[in-house]
């Protein structure tokens, strides 16, 4: 359904840091998302794309739930994410957001979106 990623590896020195945030994926789109906390983002699923966010800053309350046949199907998760976190949602999962604060991230989908035919799907 989702995975949040761990750092892969971390360097510190004189010079500064780097951190391995991302490992895996074959990203086609990226995208730099604001948003104004208290309002609701997303609410919808893809049929065929993976969705990166690695998150800039901000707290952002994340609900995900399964979909079968245009449904939603099982429990509803819940899950927090904040500055520095990474998180990949697979296709069928409806996902909204709900930014606690101000928040930015980075956004990436495995399929570029095309607006004759989007992958955006709503129940």
């Amino acid at each position: 359904m989702f995975k949040k990623l761990d750092r892969y590896f971390k360097k510190i020195d004189e010079k500064g840091s780097i951190e391995g945030l991302v490992n895996e994926g074959c990203w086609q789109e990226i995208n730099l998302i604001s948003s104004k906390g208290g309002v609701i983002r997303g609410n919808h699923y893809h049929r065929n794309t993976r969705e990166l966010f690695i998150i800039l800053k901000g707290k952002i309350k994340v609900i995900l739930q399964a979909v079968e046949d245009n449904r939603l199907k099982g429990e509803k998760l819940e899950v927090f994410v904040t500055e520095g976190d990474v998180l990949i949602i697979e296709p069928n999962v409806y996902h909204t957001f709900f930014p606690e604060i101000d928040s930015l991230w980075l956004n990436a989908l495995t399929v570029k979106n095309d607006p004759t035919n989007p992958d955006f799907h709503e129940i």
